[in-house]
């Protein structure tokens, strides 16, 4: 959207107190106030920021509930003994009925080092969400599984609001609620077969997985008033070379009555612009299959993306030639990452403002471009970390920009 656009549109929001209020100047809580809902962030050197929390789908080109319908549903456990299992078996919050039929090993086969057992329907549908964790635990550690491969995801307080406008039946619904189980501060799903089984029209089929498989993100704007001070927001938010017109954007803004409003998309660097909110599409852009984490956080200022930083080597050396360690309050472009006890680094972002990242979480082509918090996102890899083992955050700054 071009900024003539959004300054249109967004000041338009302001034409209903009518000339009348030309004379009265709106109360603060009034110029604050949006009719969308969106919630201010704390105050600081990147100015008035609002937030306004979405949801965004993948394409249907990258769904096919066929494919999944027709999948191995066994259980598989890989590098687990026989004796392993049963154990798994026996300690897992079970009833006598399900533990007699998963011991029965005649519902077992062992195949190139795994073990598949085949539960029936109605156990599925009958574990509690305590014993399917238990169970689902060393499946969905392995990521080509059906198990790991289509586990979902989602804030254990915003069910809700996740399936929200959804389109799907209440039943439908329900029963997603019922197969989920608690993981941290997340609920983790993962019998999306079982619940496709229960749809009767492709149409509903696909609905199912795109509300599944959407993801939260957030839509950031700059609210500029008349007293906004432009000079410092110019210097927090020009970085590297990008935004040297923004000053005259930002004043011109000033002169909107009460105040107008910027997409933050008029504020980020090209590539990121082009991309916050899409998905890859690496089937007529076999690059797109290689963008993760790191490429999307070391490519963030630059006008062509460096296709090495999808190399975990290049990252690992340029993160220590070109990047140094941030002791103070992270500024907009700081790198933020997330590493385990021992150093190990299993994510990078680009903080923005307050307390808001811009990533994306995995090469996977079904991981957008998008804006999280930075306790989501955390939620959200720890997730895929052994219970209970805590994730520490680094931040760290470009030498050159």
């Amino acid at each position: 959207m071009g900024f003539s656009l959004v300054v249109g549109l967004l000041a338009g929001l302001f034409w209903p107190w009518g000339k009348a209020h030309l004379h009265n100047p709106p109360t603060p809580a009034e110029l604050a106030a949006t009719p969308d809902g969106a919630v201010a962030l704390k105050p600081g050197p990147w100015g008035n920021l609002e937030a306004l929390r979405m949801y965004i789908e993948p394409p249907e080109e990258y769904l096919s509930p066929r494919l999944i319908e027709a999948a191995d549903r066994r259980w598989r456990f890989e590098a687990m003994t026989p004796n392993m299992v049963t154990n798994l078996f026996q300690t897992a919050d079970l009833t006598t009925a399900q533990r007699t039929e998963l011991l029965d090993t005649s519902n077992w086969q062992e195949d190139a080092g795994a073990i598949y057992v085949t539960p029936s329907r109605d156990l599925l549908l009958s574990l509690s969400p305590q014993a399917r964790r238990q169970i689902y635990a060393p499946m969905t550690a392995a990521p080509d599984t059906i198990y790991g491969l289509l586990r979902c995801s989602y804030p254990a307080d915003q069910f809700d609001a996740f399936f929200s406008q959804s389109g799907l039946p209440d039943e439908t619904v329900a029963l997603v609620r019922k197969l989920s189980y608690p993981h941290g501060n997340l609920v983790f799903f993962c019998d999306i077969p079982l619940v496709l089984d229960t749809l009767q029209t492709p149409e509903m089929k696909m609905r199912l997985l795109k509300t599944l498989l959407r993801k939260s993100t957030l839509l950031l704007r700059l609210h500029i008033t008349p007293d906004s001070d432009i000079g410092a927001l110019t210097d927090y938010w020009v970085k590297a070379g990008w935004g040297i017109d923004l000053k005259p954007k930002l004043e011109s803004l000033m002169t909107v009555p009460h105040g107008a409003r910027i997409d933050l998309v008029e504020l980020l660097p090209p590539l990121p612009a082009d991309d916050i909110y899409t998905y890859p599409f690496p089937s007529t852009k076999p690059e797109d299959m290689h963008k993760d984490c790191h490429w999307t956080a070391l490519n963030f200022f630059r006008d062509t993306p460096d296709p090495r930083f999808s190399d975990p080597a290049v990252v690992h050396q340029t993160l220590l030639n070109d990047y140094y360690p941030v002791v103070s309050d992270p500024r907009y472009g700081d790198v933020l990452l997330l590493t385990k006890p021992d150093g190990t680094i299993i994510h990078s972002s680009v903080f923005i403002a307050d307390n808001i990242v811009y990533t994306k979480n995995s090469a996977n082509p079904r991981d957008p471009f998008i804006l999280m918090t930075i306790p989501d996102m955390i939620d959200y890899f720890e997730a895929q970390v052994p219970e209970g083992q805590t994730l520490q955050m680094q931040f760290r700054r470009n030498k050159y920009y």
